[in-house]
């Protein structure tokens, strides 16, 4: 490794820049101008795989890349390796401007071109341009990762689609549930990978969506969940909302669905209900007639008095429906009776 000069520091907290070139003279003047505008300078290769050592170690915020660099590579196939393997922005420094060079400079994705000899303004303008772009790509990525993260954690799809009414994302639950991957799925009509068994006469998704791209927030209101039909044909009972997509210009660009599998609730309310039917079903229409009187407040005597029997035998039935419902007292009698909803309550 080659080091041209001694002075590398610049501010503590200002950002380190990595220099790429051959030319000690041209790498000094470069490592002046750097200083001069507040950076710090972490270090010097004059080839390729010095830059790519010194970089593993220095962890630099941008490189300043001269194309032709003596070596076994140039400084394309660095900025290449360096793109792969860190992210870190490159600046191409060049005194070649032909449309070959160009064109492969483009491909490892540069963050500036500098064609030499560039003045200091022009350098300070494409560093402070490269590192702002970016903090803020990193930013977005981040986000993109926490999105991704979020959505993979919820149990609950979430499909995009665009103004169109096509799909231009899936969740991990979404594919799921439906039996599509989201590669699959890219650009197909909602309809059309989302199946559902006809439960009601109006069309459930189509309103959804059509209401979410008119401006609304709506959820899926029908006296019947509808039923998914997966692409397998597995069945789920699900329910489903639906929301627009704003820009910042609060435009409507798309819409977003969510759907939520209910077959278990579903399963348990009905098992309940059952459960329900079976305990009405062991009572009498007397015993049911005075439960409704005792879970309302009445005394034994009254209701002895309003049905025209003795207390004795309003005694009789009231244990019978306590030994058919296996509770030891009154307080626990109603509860049941309350719970699940054995008798109307006034």
């Amino acid at each position: 490794m080659k080091s041209y000069f001694a002075n590398q520091k610049g501010s503590p907290d200002a950002s380190k820049i990595l220099i790429v070139e051959d030319e000690a003279i041209v790498a000094e003047s470069l490592n002046d101008q750097l200083i001069h505008l507040g950076y710090q300078v972490c270090g010097t290769a004059a080839n390729g795989e010095d830059a790519l050592r010194i970089m593993e170690n220095s962890n630099p915020d941008l490189v300043m890349m001269d194309i032709m660099l003596e070596g076994s590579m140039d400084g394309v196939e660095v900025a290449s390796r360096i793109h792969e393997k860190k992210g870190i922005p490159v600046i191409f420094l060049s005194a070649y401007s032909d449309n070959e060079t160009l064109q492969r400079a483009k491909v490892t994705e540069p963050f500036g071109y500098l064609i030499k000899p560039y003045k200091e303004r022009e350098l300070h303008t494409n560093i402070e341009v490269s590192l702002y772009r970016h903090r803020m790509e990193q930013r977005v990525k981040e986000h993109e990762r926490w999105l991704d993260l979020l959505l993979k954690s919820i149990s609950e799809g979430v499909i995009t689609v665009g103004l169109d009414g096509s799909v231009t994302s899936m969740s991990p639950a979404a594919e799921e549930m439906m039996g599509w991957s989201e590669n699959t799925a890219l650009g197909h009509e909602l309809q059309e990978i989302m199946q559902l068994e006809e439960a009601s006469k109006y069309p459930v998704v189509p309103d959804l969506i059509d209401q979410a791209l008119d401006g609304e927030n709506v959820e899926c209101l029908t006296d019947e969940d509808p039923v998914l039909i997966s692409r397998d044909g597995h069945r789920i009972m699900i329910d489903a909302a639906a929301a627009p997509i704003l820009n910042e210009q609060e435009e409507i660009t798309g819409a977003v669905l969510t759907i939520r599998n209910v077959s278990s609730r579903k399963k348990a309310e009905m098992e309940l209900a059952e459960a329900r039917n079976l305990l009405t079903n062991l009572l009498t229409p007397r015993e049911k007639e005075i439960l409704s009187m005792i879970v309302n407040g009445l005394t034994t005597k009254e209701i002895a008095y309003d049905l025209e029997i003795s207390p004795r035998t309003v005694e009789a039935h009231r244990q019978n429906m306590m030994n058919k419902l296996q509770v030891v007292d009154m307080p626990m009698l109603v509860r049941c009776a309350v719970t699940h909803r054995l008798v109307p309550i006034e």
